[in-house]
């Protein structure tokens, strides 16, 4: 699977697993996993490539108060490992 593909299966994981999911040009700041308005964001900088976005979705699954990796698609498991 080709990484970009990987990076649209994350984000539709991330919104099955509740998060929604903000792409900012940020500039100088770190995006990640922010709680506002009673939801869970992740914040994407787009000036990263694919990888790096795919890390940060991956980074903030470590919020999740429960996660069987079951949930999370099997394309996804070995690039994700250190996160669940």
């Amino acid at each position: 699977m080709e990484i970009r593909q990987m990076l649209s299966l994350a984000k539709e994981t991330a919104r099955d697993l509740g998060f929604h999911i903000r792409q900012d040009l940020l500039r100088d700041q770190h995006g990640g996993m922010c709680e506002f308005g009673g939801k869970r964001w992740i914040i994407l900088d787009v000036s990263q490539n694919s990888m790096e976005q795919l890390h940060a979705i991956g980074n903030a699954l470590r919020f999740l108060d429960s996660l069987d990796s079951n949930q999370i698609p099997v394309a996804l498991r070995h690039v994700w490992k250190p996160y669940l």
